[in-house]
């Protein structure tokens, strides 16, 4: 009986490759976020998710272009976490800025010790990398953090309009100097292996604003 020929459709080798992509992009941040950048070997990568080692330029332009990628996923990630942390809709009843530090810090807390402190930020640990890092990776690490701070800015001059912190407070100076606190606590969390330098920077920056 003559042998049946399968041709699948650009379709399916497209959403075959975005899959396989998607995999790489979950592994590769998972060994950047434990084992830094410098040190993530591309061969182990794809070898963690069964992809042959002549293939990574299929699914990415360059080691630089998979570092991007992976910021990219991250940064999804995270924008979704300070949404739900710090986001207002129109429909639901402000909640004051120490509830919204609190559930920031839940789940931050709760992250950290799913993976036994071994996992930290990733635009932290990418910046701690400067040297090894080009000028368009390190400004792409910049706009991240930008980001943060304006939505935790937002925050703020929300929670300035309720009377909840001092009315002098400069809430785009404030923002920026909280996640500098959070990114050196985040590292200090992985060391002692504790949640107590995170909650010391909210406690902290909390203090400080509020009236």
């Amino acid at each position: 009986m003559p042998q049946t020929i399968v041709r699948r459709s650009h379709a399916d080798r497209r959403e075959d490759r975005q899959a396989t992509r998607a995999r790489l992009i979950r592994a590769g941040l998972e060994a950047v976020l434990e084992g830094g950048w410098a040190a993530t070997g591309v061969d182990k990568v794809l070898r963690s998710v069964d992809v042959p080692k002549g293939s990574f330029y299929y699914y990415f332009e360059s080691k630089d272009d998979f570092g991007f990628a992976l910021l990219e996923s991250y940064q999804e990630f995270y924008l979704k976490r300070l949404e739900r942390c710090f986001g207002e809709a129109a429909d639901e009843q402000p909640r004051p800025l120490a509830e919204q530090m609190a559930a920031f810090l839940k789940e931050s807390t709760e992250g950290m010790k799913r993976f036994r402190w071994r996992r930290g930020c990733l635009v932290g640990a990418l910046g701690q990398e400067l040297g090894a890092l080009h000028t368009t990776f390190r400004r792409r690490l910049e706009s991240s953090l930008v980001q943060w701070e304006s939505i935790l800015a937002t925050a703020l001059e929300r929670a300035k309009a309720r009377g909840e912190i001092r009315a002098s407070i400069d809430v785009d100076r404030m923002a920026r100097s909280f996640w500098a606190s959070w990114e050196g606590a985040v590292l200090r969390s992985r060391l002692s292996r504790s949640p107590d330098p995170l909650v010391h920077a909210v406690e902290d920056f909390l203090q400080i604003v509020q009236v």
